[in-house]
């Protein structure tokens, strides 16, 4: 991790990490939950902020994610969902207001363990969509150890 502690080289928080898209073009990790010029200390924020661009430029991503070492439980889904939208938040403040040039938003929670069904369910539904200029998307889930390259589609 560079000096400032606002980027990092690995997507990695205690015993959770996931692996990230190989830089095709364009990648930048920040590390948002220690990085007080990106997001208020008092703030709830997530532990990582990817931007990324794939082949071509076709495509432009920003994944919000937080990662969860161990069993991800129903009350813990607000405090996430809070997480992931301070993420959004802080990208809307770095990125252009051009809508055409808006990346696509996908919000990522690493988990540990295996997400009770519940947990999934309930992790789909409206008030758990992170919002990112006008758009809304659900929080995908990866495993610790996966790859954030299959939600970057």
């Amino acid at each position: 991790m560079e000096e400032s502690g606002c980027l990092a080289d690995s997507c990695q928080d205690g015993a959770c990490h996931l692996k990230l898209p190989k830089p095709r073009r364009t990648r930048c990790l920040t590390h948002v939950d220690h990085c007080d010029k990106l997001a208020s200390p008092d703030k709830k924020r997530c532990d990582f902020l990817l931007f990324f661009e794939s082949t071509g430029a076709t495509r432009r991503w920003v994944a919000p994610i937080e990662l969860k070492a161990g069993i991800v439980k129903k009350e813990d889904l607000d405090g996430i969902h809070d997480q992931l939208q301070t993420g959004a938040n802080v990208a809307a403040d770095l990125l252009p207001t051009d809508e055409n040039r808006m990346p696509r938003l996908r919000p990522v929670l690493g988990h540990g363990k295996p997400l009770p069904t519940l947990v999934g369910r309930v992790l789909t539904t409206r008030p758990y969509r992170v919002k990112l200029s006008g758009s809304q998307e659900i929080i995908r889930t990866r495993m610790c150890g996966s790859s954030v390259a299959d939600v970057l589609t």
